[in-house]
């Protein structure tokens, strides 16, 4: 292994570690120390999975957001550069006051108290300043984590990149042909957290977005819509074609079982499918997947529904 990659390697797993910790702070307030290390080999497994599947793509995480992060960088040192010159000018004032009246006989006590008056209403000011810009670069860095495409725990597409790819397949010049979107729940998932715990809840959502991703064709995404919720978009297939991909979601998810502490996890999907309309919106393509999602889990989970 290159030593780019084994820092790359150190800097991914710190990625992954502090995601899973993140997690499990925002559900409890202490970790012991078998639940520790269970994140640990869990952030383990997951980098070197990436590694040894040859998706640890270097030159791609090196280049993703950097050019964002060294444009916060410079504007961060540009600031601290102007600061430091104003307090420069600030001190050799003060020196001269000191200097002036070190030079004369007699003492100007108004003199200098305006004097530090001004001094003191430049440093309000440069402090005023020098904070304002914190907070800007701060909303920055927050603008840049809300707008990177990929979900941190499962690999895949996040919300923010569904918005964005399925406005650009709506537009007026783009749609040319159908499109059919799969909205996929995983059935009973806050039962799983609360009998396996939320680690396993996390495998389980690793896991579906795995099988989710190998059955698709090159071209077709996944995204992580929210919680246990997963999006497929398709293209270049007919209602057969989509209503066939759904189905073999899952079929291959009651015969594969995660695997957690040596016990397998059964798990089940429910999914509801729609396609586009004549002038269709982003907001109304999800909300009919969602009604046939709803009337899947009503009709017994496990199972397909559809809103066309």
């Amino acid at each position: 292994m290159k030593s780019t990659q084994v820092n790359l390697f150190l800097s991914l797993f710190c990625k992954e570690l502090s995601f899973h910790l993140e997690s499990a702070s925002s559900r409890q307030d202490k970790i012991d120390p078998d639940e520790f290390a269970e994140i640990v080999s869990i952030a383990t497994k997951e980098v070197l999975e990436l590694y040894l599947n040859g998706e640890l793509d270097i030159h791609g995480y090196r280049s993703n957001n950097e050019q964002e992060y060294k444009d916060i960088a410079l504007l961060s040192l540009g600031s601290y550069s102007q600061s430091n010159h104003v307090f420069e000018k600030i001190t050799d004032d003060h020196a001269t006051i000191l200097k002036d009246q070190k030079n004369s006989n007699l003492i100007n006590f108004n003199n200098i108290n305006e004097k530090f008056v001004d001094i003191q209403s430049h440093l309000r000011q440069e402090v005023q300043r020098a904070n304002q810009v914190i907070q800007d670069l701060h909303a920055q860095v927050q603008t840049l984590e809300i707008t990177t495409t990929l979900d941190p725990l499962t690999k895949t597409f996040n919300r923010y990149a569904l918005q964005k790819h399925l406005s650009e397949l709506l537009s007026k010049d783009r749609q040319t042909q159908e499109l059919f979107l799969l909205m996929i729940d995983i059935d009973n998932f806050k039962s799983i957290n609360d009998q396996h715990g939320h680690i396993a809840g996390d495998k389980v959502l690793i896991f579906i977005a795995k099988l989710l991703k190998k059955t698709l064709r090159d071209g077709d995404k996944v995204y992580r819509f929210g919680g246990e919720e997963f999006v497929i978009i398709l293209n270049r297939t007919d209602l057969t074609g989509a209503q066939l991909v759904a189905n073999r979601f899952l079929s291959l998810c009651r015969q594969n079982k995660p695997v957690f502490h040596n016990e397998q996890i059964a798990v089940t999907l429910s999914v509801g499918l729609t396609k586009t309309r004549d002038n269709d919106t982003m907001d109304g393509v999800i909300h009919r997947a969602d009604i046939a999602l709803y009337r899947a889990k009503n009709n017994g989970k496990d199972r397909m529904e559809m809103e066309l």
